[in-house]
C-alpha cells in the first residue's frame, strides 16, 4: 500500500479517495482547511469544509451552495473507504486540521494553525496520528510571542496615549483572521472604532459562522476631526 497522502504539482493527494487538501490548482474534489487565499483557491468543483468557512469562501470566491458540503468539526465523511474528518485548528474563525484513516492508518494534515486560544476560533484539537504533516510559518525557534493579553494591554495602552496627544490611532491586520482578533480583543470602552472597507465586508459576514464582534462600521466621510483623534481605525 502506498501513502495515504502524497504531494503533487496541485497539491497535498490523496490517492484513494482522489481528492485534494488545499490544492493550488483547480481540482474536482478538494478539502479546505479555512479561507485564507493560499489555502482557499477559485476554481475546484467541489469543496469540502467547516460551516464557518463555507460562509467566508462563499463570499470570497463566488461559490454556489451546491459546490460546498459543509461538515462540522470531529464528523467523518467517506469517501471511497477512506475516513475523513475535520477537527479545530485555532488558526481563523473555521479554519480545521483534516484527519484522514485508511485500515487503521491515521494522518493529519494540520493546514494553519495556532496553539494559543484567541477568543475568535475553536481552540486547537490535538489530534493522534501515524502521520503529521504541519504548516511551520513560523516554526523556527527565533519567533516567540509574548501572551495575548500583554499584547492587547499594550495596544489599548497605545490608544490612549494617542488620544492624549490629539492622534488617530490606525493598526493594521489582514481583513480575515487578524482584524476580527483586534476587534475582538481591544477595550471598546476606549473610543470609537471604525474598520477599513475590506475589514468590514468580512466581518459581515462573521455573524454566519457564529462571531459576534464589537460595533466597527466603516468610517464615514463626515467623521468630524475630533471623533476621529479618539477613534482607533483597523
Amino acid at each position: 500500500m502506498g501513502p495515504l497522502l502524497t504531494f503533487t504539482g496541485n497539491g497535498i493527494y490523496c490517492p484513494r479517495a482522489d481528492v485534494y487538501l488545499d490544492p493550488w490548482q483547480p481540482v474536482n474534489r478538494a478539502i479546505v482547511t479555512h479561507g485564507h487565499s493560499d489555502h482557499a483557491s477559485s476554481g475546484h468543483n467541489y469543496y469540502l469544509c467547516t460551516e464557518e468557512t463555507a460562509s467566508i469562501i462563499a463570499y470570497r470566491l463566488s461559490l454556489g451552495s451546491h459546490q460546498i458540503q459543509v461538515i462540522p468539526y470531529g464528523q467523518t465523511v467517506n469517501i471511497n473507504g477512506v475516513a475523513f474528518s475535520l477537527h479545530p485548528a485555532g488558526h481563523i474563525p473555521g479554519s480545521a486540521q483534516v484527519r484522514v484513516e485508511y485500515k487503521g492508518e491515521v494522518w493529519v494534515f494540520t493546514g494553519d494553525y495556532k496553539l494559543a486560544p484567541d477568543g475568535i476560533s475553536t481552540p486547537f484539537e490535538l489530534v493522534r496520528c501515524h502521520v503529521f504533516i504541519t504548516e511551520s510559518t513560523f516554526g523556527l525557534p527565533v519567533y516567540k510571542w509574548k501572551p495575548q493579553s500583554e499584547v492587547f494591554a499594550e495596544i489599548n495602552a497605545w490608544w490612549k496615549r494617542n488620544q492624549e496627544e490629539g492622534k488617530t490611532s490606525i493598526i493594521a491586520g489582514y481583513t480575515l483572521g487578524k482584524s476580527q482578533r483586534i476587534l475582538a480583543n481591544i477595550d471598546t470602552s476606549i473610543g470609537p472604532v471604525f474598520t477599513h472597507g475590506a475589514g468590514d465586508s468580512m466581518n459581515t459576514r462573521m455573524p454566519a459562522s457564529g462571531l459576534a464582534l464589537p460595533e466597527a462600521p466603516r468610517e464615514p466621510d463626515d467623521t468630524p476631526k475630533n471623533a476621529l483623534r479618539q477613534a482607533l481605525v483597523i
